[in-house]
C-alpha cells in the first residue's frame, strides 16, 4: 500500500493509524524482536523460566531456616527431687546465648535438699553457617528476581550489549558454588545441632549429669532424657539447599549459549554457507 493509498484510508475514517504502525516498526530491532517493552515469551524460555524457579527455591532454602525454633526437655533429679529443664532455640542458633539453670545437690542428704542453683551454659554456636546459608539465599533470590525483569523488561538491553549475558553468566556460575558451600556448611551445621541439643549432647556437658557426676558433689543427682526437637523443617532447608546448587549449575548451559563465547564458537566458517542472523532466536521451552 503506497502513501497516496494511505491517506485516502486516514481520510474515510479507517481504524489504521499510521504513526502507531510506524511507532510499532521503529521498535523493532534486526531480526525483528521488539526493541522495547515487555518480551513476555523470555518466560518461556530456559533461561527466564529457570530464573523463576531459582526465586521460588530461594525463598523455601532460608524461609526453612530462618523460621525454624526447637525445643528439648530433660529431667533433673536430686534425690526424689525432680526438676524439668528445657533448652528453646532458633535462628541463628546460638545456643551460648539459651543457658539453662541447674540445681545443686547436698553431697551428703539423700533427701533431695538442694543447697542452690547454676547456671550451665550448652555449648554449640552455629550461627556462622546458619547466616552465611541464608545470607547466600537472601542475595540469589534477589538476583534471580532482577535478571528475571531484566529478561522481560530490558530484553532488548540484554541483547543489544555482549558483556551482559557474559556477566550474567559468570554470576550464575559463583552463585552455584556458593550454594554448594553454604549448603555444605549448613549440613554441618545442623549435625552438630542435633548432637549438641540432645539429652546425649546435653548430659555430656552438664556436671552433675552421667557420665560427669563422679564427684561426691553429685552422689545423688541423676538425669533423664526427655523430648527431642524435630527437625524435619531443617531436613528440608538442606534439601532445598542443595537443590539450588543443582538447578543454578544446570541453567550455566542454557546462560553459556547466550554469550558470545558461544555465539563465535558455533559460526560457520566455510564461504559458501549461507549468511547467518546476527542473533539467535531464543530458546523454548
Amino acid at each position: 500500500m503506497d502513501k497516496a493509498a494511505q491517506r485516502s484510508l486516514l481520510h474515510a475514517g479507517t481504524d489504521l493509524d499510521l504513526e502507531d504502525h510506524s511507532s510499532y516498526n521503529n521498535r523493532l530491532d534486526d531480526d525483528g524482536h521488539l526493541a522495547t517493552g515487555l518480551n513476555t515469551y523470555a518466560i518461556k524460555e530456559p533461561r527466564g523460566f529457570i530464573k523463576l524457579i531459582q526465586v521460588i527455591i530461594a525463598i523455601f532454602a532460608f524461609a526453612t531456616t530462618t523460621s525454624f525454633s526447637g525445643h528439648s526437655t530433660f529431667s533433673f533429679l536430686c534425690g526424689a527431687t525432680k526438676k524439668d529443664k528445657h533448652l528453646d532455640f532458633s535462628y541463628p542458633f546460638r545456643l551460648s546465648a539459651t543457658p539453662i539453670k541447674v540445681e545443686q545437690c547436698d553431697p551428703t542428704l539423700n533427701n533431695g535438699t538442694i543447697n542452690g542453683t547454676e547456671m550451665f551454659t550448652p555449648y554449640g554456636n552455629m550461627a556462622s553457617s546458619a547466616e552465611f546459608y541464608v545470607f547466600v539465599g537472601v542475595m540469589a533470590f534477589l538476583y534471580s528476581l532482577g535478571a528475571l525483569v531484566l529478561y522481560v523488561v530490558f530484553d532488548h538491553i540484554y541483547r543489544k550489549y555482549d558483556l551482559i549475558p557474559i556477566a550474567d553468566f559468570i554470576v550464575s556460575a559463583l552463585f552455584a558454588v556458593l550454594w554448594l558451600i553454604s549448603s555444605s556448611a549448613w549440613a554441618q551445621g545442623v549435625t552438630d545441632l542435633k548432637y549438641y541439643t540432645s539429652p546425649k549432647g546435653l548430659f555430656f556437658e552438664i556436671p552433675q549429669c552421667p557420665p560427669n557426676a563422679f564427684h561426691k558433689s553429685y552422689k545423688f543427682t541423676s538425669c533423664k532424657g526427655g523430648n527431642e526437637a524435630n527437625f524435619a523443617t531443617l531436613n528440608v532447608s538442606l534439601i532445598f539447599g542443595f537443590l539450588n546448587c543443582g538447578v543454578w549449575v544446570g541453567n550455566l548451559w542454557f546462560l553459556w549459549k547466550e554469550t558470545l563465547w558461544f555465539k563465535l564458537r558455533s559460526k560457520p566458517t566455510t564461504e559458501d554457507t549461507p549468511e547467518i542472523a546476527q542473533q539467535q532466536e531464543p530458546q523454548r521451552v
